[in-house]
C-alpha cells in the first residue's frame, strides 16, 4: 500500500476556499483546480484591468503566503505582461501548488526591462510599487 501525498480535487478546492475566506481575498476572475497523478494544482486569475488592479490583487495574495515566487512575463507579441505568483497552500490534508496571475497591457515605462517573450522575477516591493501606480499614469513614479 502506498501513501497518497496528492490531494483530491475536492480537498484542493476546500483548501482554496478556506484560504480565500480566512484572508478575505478579492474574488478571482476565474479558478481552475487540477488533480492529476503526482500533482494537485490550483490556478486563480485576478480581474484583468489596468496595471494597479492586478498588481494590488496579487499583492493581497502575496501578503497571505509565507513563501512565493513572483514573475513578470511579456508575451511574445509584446503587447501584454503576465504578472504571476507561485506558492503552496498547506493543510492537514496535504499541500497543493498555487498559481495566481493577472495580465496587463505592456507599459514601456513600467516594464522597460522585459523584451517580448522574456520572463523575469519580481520582488514583493516591485509588486507593491506597481500596485501603487495611478491608472493611466506613465513615468515619474506617480502614486495614488
Amino acid at each position: 500500500m502506498t501513501t497518497q501525498f496528492v490531494m483530491t480535487l475536492m480537498q484542493a478546492s476546500e483548501v482554496l476556499a478556506a484560504h480565500l475566506a480566512v484572508h478575505q481575498l478579492p474574488e478571482p476572475y476565474s479558478l481552475e483546480v487540477t488533480a492529476t497523478v503526482g500533482r494537485t494544482k490550483v490556478t486563480a486569475c485576478v480581474h484583468p484591468i489596468t496595471v494597479p488592479g492586478p498588481a494590488a490583487e496579487l499583492l493581497a495574495w502575496a501578503d497571505t503566503l509565507s513563501t512565493l515566487t513572483i514573475m513578470a512575463w511579456r508575451t511574445p507579441d509584446g503587447h501584454r505582461v503576465l504578472l504571476s505568483l507561485c506558492s503552496t497552500l498547506r493543510s492537514p490534508s496535504g499541500a497543493v501548488a498555487l498559481d495566481v496571475y493577472g495580465a496587463v497591457d505592456y507599459d514601456p515605462v513600467l516594464f522597460a526591462d522585459l523584451a517580448p517573450g522574456e520572463k523575469r522575477p519580481r520582488s514583493v516591493g516591485e509588486l507593491r510599487e506597481l500596485a501603487s501606480r495611478v491608472p493611466g499614469a506613465t513615468g515619474g513614479g506617480e502614486t495614488a
